[in-house]
């Protein structure tokens, strides 16, 4: 334990230094003062659990410096040195707290450590009961706040619960302000105390709505109650929270009612909203009108078919182009964060069965990566949902098979080789499978289920294939227009192949010549 010094006569401080050794019987010797004014400066840099003080010195006497140490809120013991004739403040000073008394003029090594020792043990029981006495304080208030809470979310998920019992625990004794707290990470079992609040009600994944009593009745300025309230969390989060960098509080409203709960916990889910789809980075986020939330957005499905048929077909320039087009349109129609990460995880899952089924190599890599981790359910803003998936797609891009983009002449039947060579060689003229049929000598519908038993694709579909891979060929280059190309592949009208061409490519002509 640290014990501190404090007298006026130098002599003494010295002897006392030197009177026992101090480390060897567990005490440390951590310093000396002249007076009580020092003393205390030392005391709010050094830890000291133990103080031995003359009682009557310059400036501030031993008995002053007694009533300043009992205000300090950690418990530290005294120790008097008295002379002979001033036993009178002795025992005032034993009133004020002191545990025992030294008399300077029959100081012993012996009995000093006696009193130490003595004042130590009766210290650390002290500390003892006191630490006890706080836990179970504490285990008090987090069964109060848990009960409370249980009875709140109860009340606002059913309209049950809500008997005069509960609005007086809260409402009681003042009016409350609503806050919300956003940390990132789990807040359902989370300890609340820390934040003052008398009831917790979690609103979605990683954040809570808290009701904390306000701290000012202002009737007619309840926006400074708010923020008065909003600061103060926001201090205490800034300590308390280190490891979440993404948090945030929403400022909310003063409650009076319990009925005003649920229309608060309303306006806290558009905060979350509003935040998510923000490029604002500030820890307080204003309250946010309900005009500007769009009720039951549409989910962009057809632009996340384009973007798979992209895959399924190959073509690695609509991959980008299709993930851009598809983050444009969720972020101009905003949907609720869940639902845009359900969205977007399926997304990369049929992704890659698509990818799979095109000989796309480290498959189960890109799955562990975007699939199977919680990567999307850790973004906490909608840019980052969006570098996700376009980090995917350059994934896929990477991962492309060599043979993608091949035609399939890898059959060793004589027919389909024939087949193939035919259609690759005539594809740019109005070619049907019946041509195919007498160029090979067999009947078409032999051909045909001999061809797709062999590939897995009708004729048709290796046919269109051929010409859309040619046609994105000649479209990369730039040096023909849409109908021109169309008139090159084999189709008869510019219309009909760009119908083709955003089928099977998953995007028209116009905007694969102009990739995102």
């Amino acid at each position: 334990m640290n014990v501190l010094v404090v007298d006026d006569e130098p002599i003494i401080r010295l002897g006392l230094r030197t009177l026992v050794d101090w480390e060897a019987n567990g005490f440390t010797y951590a310093g000396d003062a002249e007076d009580g004014l020092e003393a205390c400066e030392l005391l709010e840099r050094l830890d000291i659990d133990i103080v031995i003080t003359d009682l009557i010195m310059p400036r501030m006497d031993g008995l002053a410096f007694i009533r300043k140490i009992k205000d300090r809120a950690k418990p530290i013991s005294t120790v008097v040195l008295s002379c002979m004739d001033d036993f009178t403040y002795v025992k005032e000073a034993m009133k004020l707290g002191a545990k025992d008394y030294i008399l300077k003029p029959t100081m012993e090594p012996e009995s000093l450590l006696e009193i130490l020792t003595s004042v130590r043990l009766e210290l650390e029981q002290h500390r003892r009961e006191l630490s006890d006495r706080q836990e179970r304080q504490q285990a008090l208030e987090s069964s109060k706040l848990m009960q409370l809470s249980s009875r709140l979310h109860q009340f606002v998920q059913t309209g049950q619960g809500g008997e005069p019992a509960l609005e007086a625990a809260l409402f009681g004794t003042s009016s409350l302000v609503s806050l919300l707290l956003h940390t990132g990470s789990s807040a359902a079992d989370a300890d609340w105390r820390w934040t003052g609040c008398l009831a917790a009600l979690p609103l979605a994944a990683g954040s809570v709505l808290l009701l904390v009593p306000a701290a000012a009745e202002v009737p007619d300025d309840a926006d400074s109650v708010v923020q008065a309230a909003a600061a103060a969390l926001e201090r205490a989060a800034i300590v308390r929270l280190p490891q979440a960098p993404d948090w945030f509080i929403g400022a909310g409203v003063v409650l009076r009612r319990l009925a005003q709960v649920k229309p608060a916990a309303a306006q806290h889910a558009r905060q979350l909203q509003e935040r998510f789809y923000s490029a604002s980075w500030n820890r307080i986020v204003q309250p946010v009108p309900e005009s500007t939330i769009r009720h039951n957005p549409a989910l962009p499905y057809d632009i996340r078919s384009d973007l798979l048929r992209c895959i399924a077909h190959d073509n690695s320039e609509g991959y980008v182009h299709q993930a851009e087009a598809l983050c444009r349109r969720l972020k101009e129609q905003r949907p609720e964060k869940d639902k845009v990460v359900s969205f977007i995880q399926e997304l990369l899952a049929l992704a890659a069965g698509y990818a799979r089924e095109r000989g796309h190599a480290e498959i189960e890599r890109y799955e562990e990566t975007f699939v199977y981790s919680q990567a999307l359910q850790a973004c906490s803003r909608f840019e980052q949902v969006r570098e996700l998936l376009l980090q995917a797609m350059s994934r896929l891009m990477e991962n492309r098979s060599p043979l993608a983009s091949e035609p399939r002449l890898r059959s060793h039947n004589t027919f389909i080789r024939k087949v193939l060579t035919y259609m690759m060689d005539n594809y740019a003229s109005p070619i049907s499978t019946s041509d195919m049929a007498d160029h090979v000598r067999l009947s078409r519908s032999y051909l045909s289920d001999l061809y797709s038993k062999e590939t897995g694709e009708s004729l048709s579909e290796t046919l269109t294939r051929i010409r859309m891979e040619e046609a994105k060929r000649r479209l990369r280059t730039g040096e023909m227009k849409i109908y021109e190309v169309a008139d090159a592949v084999g189709f008869p009208d510019a219309k009909t192949f760009a119908k083709t061409f955003k089928r099977i490519v998953g995007c028209s002509p116009k905007e694969f010549e102009k990739p995102i």
